[in-house]
């Protein structure tokens, strides 16, 4: 074998090897069977309101584990965590021990180069221990979400995907029905991924009360089965516009295939 025939045998075998690999931030990405998907995350939220009315911080942490039941079915689990840290929060919480905590599961379909994704999970957290004894009475807030995605395969590393978001407090006598329908496009490159697109938030419960943002993400591939990448978004309109200057999201993560 020559050493011609030795390069395009080297190449074809590193195409091949890109071509089948996975794409782990993909938006209806799950891991297949017996494999472990770790994204971990840190996020800065900030809200700044118009006529000298502050501003309003906040800095949380998560780790979320999905595990492959089968190439199709995966469970989630998260733990996430409020920081009380002065200059990157308004320090309304008790402590820096602020733990939430969210379990459920997804379900991917495929039927040529359509794509879809159901699932649902469940999310808790303790108020007492949040705010202190003395700030407030609530115990455990509970709260149900569904979520449904659909998108198209392009085969050139595009998909334009929808999703749509439903979630409920339980254990609560007035329950309000939170819903959030995104709208963007995902793009796989050889070495990074880039998400981006329309986020609407509503509340359907007489107050009619809707915002909309621009949301994105961009991740680059260190291994097939890692990533870093940083996310956020950005508050474009809506019921709040008089009184809000500017509200965003900014974070970063890491994800890894296992």
């Amino acid at each position: 074998m020559n050493y011609r025939t030795i390069l395009l045998a080297t190449a074809t075998v590193m195409f091949a090897g890109a071509a089948n690999a996975e794409d782990i931030t993909a938006p209806m990405y799950l891991p297949g069977t017996g494999k472990v998907l770790s994204d971990t995350s840190v996020q800065y939220d900030r809200t700044k309101l118009k006529h000298n009315g502050g501003a309003a911080e906040d800095f949380r942490a998560a780790e979320e584990i999905t595990y492959g039941v089968t190439d199709d079915f995966a469970v989630v689990a998260e733990l996430g965590n409020q920081f009380d840290f002065k200059g990157l929060t308004n320090q309304e919480y008790n402590n820096d021990h602020n733990f939430d905590y969210k379990i459920g599961a997804k379900y991917n379909m495929q039927n040529g180069n359509w794509l879809a994704q159901v699932g649902g999970s469940y999310y808790t957290f303790n108020p007492k221990s949040w705010y202190g004894h003395r700030n407030t009475d609530s115990r455990w807030y509970k709260e149900v979400e569904a979520n449904a995605k659909l998108g198209y395969s392009m085969q050139d590393g595009w998909t334009p995907y929808t999703s749509f978001t439903a979630a409920s407090p339980i254990d609560q006598a007035d329950r309000t029905m939170d819903y959030s329908w995104f709208n963007g496009v995902h793009k796989t490159g050889n070495k990074y991924s880039v998400d981006a697109g329309i986020r609407y938030d509503f509340v359907l419960d007489g107050t009619n009360t809707n915002t909309w943002w621009a949301q994105a993400e961009a991740n680059y591939f260190v291994k097939d089965n890692v990533t870093v990448g940083v996310f956020g978004d950005y508050y474009l309109g809506g019921n709040y516009s008089d009184l809000v200057d500017y509200s965003y999201t900014l974070g970063v993560n890491a994800k890894v295939l296992f």
